[in-house]
């Protein structure tokens, strides 16, 4: 282990040797492995994405707030019952679901989810065209979800490079301003 008197003569023979540009260049960032896709534990309400996009049922019909707010949201029991108060309403989950009172809250395992100290708004991020799928997979085409896009920094910063949006920190992240 070098002392701070080592670490400085590397410093300073590095910049002889190589120029300035190889003695302050840092090292990529490189994300812990992610096991993906990742399977859920099974929804309060079986819910097949797969079926409700066959039928026109688009993302912000379920998640309020998927293209104009902060956050997407998830569907509770009034969002289910504005379409299933007239169709499917035989199923087992439909008819559950219309048993319980208006009003209340589902609590459905998600499957993507930042860090607290994350900000992602959806609502930039659908001005900006990025499509659901680009985030969170071909959900369309799921009977059943799991997580399939990382959500870690190094795959939010390489698509923002990629559609050549900024990496400042402060877009995703509050420096204690």
């Amino acid at each position: 282990m070098l002392n701070g008197t080592g670490v400085r003569l590397v410093a300073m023979l590095s910049l002889l040797l190589f120029g300035h540009s190889a003695a302050t260049q840092v090292a990529p960032y490189e994300s812990p492995p992610e096991q993906l896709p990742r399977a859920l534990a099974p929804q309060p309400v079986p819910f097949d994405h797969r079926l409700h996009a066959r039928n026109r049922v688009t993302c912000a019909d379920c998640h309020p707030g998927a293209e104009s707010g902060e956050r997407a949201g998830l569907p509770d029991r009034d969002g289910c019952m504005r379409c299933h108060q007239a169709i499917a309403t035989d199923h087992p989950a439909v008819r559950a679901l219309a048993e319980l009172s208006p009003g209340s809250r589902i609590d459905w395992v998600r499957a993507y989810r930042v860090p607290d100290f994350v900000f992602f708004s959806h609502a930039e991020h659908a001005t900006a065209a990025v499509s659901c799928a680009t985030c969170h997979g071909p959900v369309s085409t799921r009977s059943i979800l799991g997580q399939e896009v990382s959500t870690n920094m190094v795959a939010c910063m390489n698509c923002h490079a990629e559609m050549q949006a900024s990496n400042e920190c402060y877009l995703c992240h509050d420096l204690g301003q």
